[in-house]
């Protein structure tokens, strides 16, 4: 129990301008996926594939930014959700392979 009181006192406190920061970033990722699809400059075969990029890096941002992944003692989180994607992966091949 002291170990928590230590650890919560020991992290210091996130600044609203990272938050803020991702926020603009997952907002620019969203305006360069709706321009990929609605414009013709992008290439037909390269629109899922960016699709695709621009989805994982806003995941990757939501995740260290929204759900505290980069902070200490969530290794237990992280499992479940690495196992989450696996699985998620994994049916999304059996239903592209059927």
């Amino acid at each position: 129990m002291a170990k928590d009181n230590n650890q919560a006192i020991s992290r210091k406190p996130e600044s609203p301008m990272k938050h803020i920061l991702s926020f603009v970033f997952m907002i620019a990722f969203t305006a360069a996926a709706f321009f990929v699809v609605m414009s013709d400059k992008v290439p037909s075969g390269w629109v899922i594939p960016l699709l695709l990029i621009f989805a994982v890096i806003q995941v990757f941002l939501q995740l260290f930014t929204f759900m505290h992944l980069d902070q200490k003692g969530t290794a237990f989180y992280t499992i479940f959700i690495i196992f989450g994607i696996f699985v998620a992966v994994i049916s999304a091949l059996g239903i592209l392979l059927m």
